[in-house]
């Protein structure tokens, strides 16, 4: 039995303005009118059923998901909070064990770049059979093709042979220069992100490695069904710390296998992913929205409706929308985020 989990949950706070909290960028229509959350929810559907494809996300995302599919109620999954991927992945498995059944689950992001729809089913389908017969973590990673500082990395066992590779250990955002002696490593590769595993493995791999979640899901799966259990469900996710699946439970794991994708893939994640998708001009410039621009060169401008007039300028985003205004050296793209943070705190006096 195969299954599939969108966590659509994240607020995108790197690519501010144009991804906000109240419309984050899985749920913004960048491809031909279509957003990443729908594609990857299609991409899906041309080889599962439809209703076996499920979503988790927060309670103030679920208009854009059922706006955007027609995904069933019962296929919503909804967590009071973000917590990152370690509790969504775990609320997800106790939703279904908590039904006595023990799927095969795809678990991934509402939000990459995905071209190569067959090869993305080739290796999805691989990791399946994979995950069916092993007690453990299928993921599927792809080979870098440049220094990525912005991606956590994959190392696979050398003299691994077959479909699935085993891993040797998942490393986090390298610095440049270990990037670049990665790239002619022929075992790295880039973590997509993308898991295939049991429901039952899942759980037991926090049970193993984060016992306090581990603790907080036991409490919610006893208490479904029953009159106080999104009480239950509200106090549990109040306490817990936000932690990746990666931190948590990965790096720490031992039964973990790796299937090559061959599909083009990204996290579009940031500004500069632009550069990768969309064509330059003459002078390295990406430019969506309406502009003139004068000895400018390798800059990302992008403008909902204002017209952009540029003089002199090299390696600078900026994005205009109806909100806000950005400008940032590329080379300073990491602290959006904090800009974002420091914004929200000015205007709301919370942390998002």
């Amino acid at each position: 039995m195969l299954k599939a989990v969108i966590m659509a949950g994240g607020n995108g706070t790197r690519l501010w303005p144009k991804s906000k909290p109240d419309f984050p960028k899985q749920f913004i229509p960048f491809f031909n009118g279509q957003s990443m959350f729908q594609k990857t929810v299609n991409r899906l559907a041309t080889f599962m059923r439809f209703e076996d494809i499920y979503v988790i996300t927060t309670e103030k995302y679920i208009p854009y998901v059922k706006e955007q599919t027609e995904l069933p109620d019962e296929n919503i999954i909804v967590e009071p909070a973000a917590k990152d991927t370690a509790a969504c992945i775990g609320l997800a498995a106790i939703h279904f064990l908590k039904k006595n059944i023990d799927p095969v689950l795809i678990t991934l992001p509402s939000d990459q770049y995905i071209d190569g729809e067959e090869a993305f089913q080739t290796a999805i389908m691989t990791a399946y059979q994979q995950a069916k017969k092993s007690p453990g973590v299928v993921t599927v990673g792809i080979k870098p093709n440049r220094p990525e500082t912005a991606y956590g990395y994959i190392k696979v066992k050398e003299g691994g042979a077959g479909l699935a590779l085993p891993v040797e250990r998942f490393t986090e955002k390298p610095d440049l220069e270990t990037a670049r002696r990665w790239i002619d490593v022929p075992q790295y590769y880039w973590n997509s992100g993308i898991f295939v595993w049991k429901a039952s493995v899942i759980r037991s791999l926090i049970e193993q490695h984060m016992p306090l979640l581990a603790g907080s899901l036991r409490r919610i799966q006893a208490s479904i069904g029953k009159s106080d259990a999104n009480h239950i469900l509200q106090q549990e996710y109040m306490d817990l710390h936000k932690i990746s699946i990666d931190y948590g439970v990965l790096e720490k794991a031992t039964c973990i296998y790796l299937v090559p994708g061959s599909f083009v893939w990204d996290d579009l994640g940031n500004w500069t992913a632009l550069e990768r998708l969309i064509d330059k001009d003459r002078e390295g410039n990406v430019v969506v929205g309406e502009h003139e621009l004068l000895d400018t060169n390798n800059c990302i401008i992008y403008s909902e409706k204002a017209f952009v007039g540029a003089i002199g300028l090299e390696d600078l985003i900026i994005t205009v929308t109806d909100q806000a205004v950005l400008i940032c050296h590329k080379d300073k793209e990491q602290e959006i985020k904090k800009l974002f943070l420091k914004n929200t705190y000015r205007r709301t006096g919370k942390e998002e």
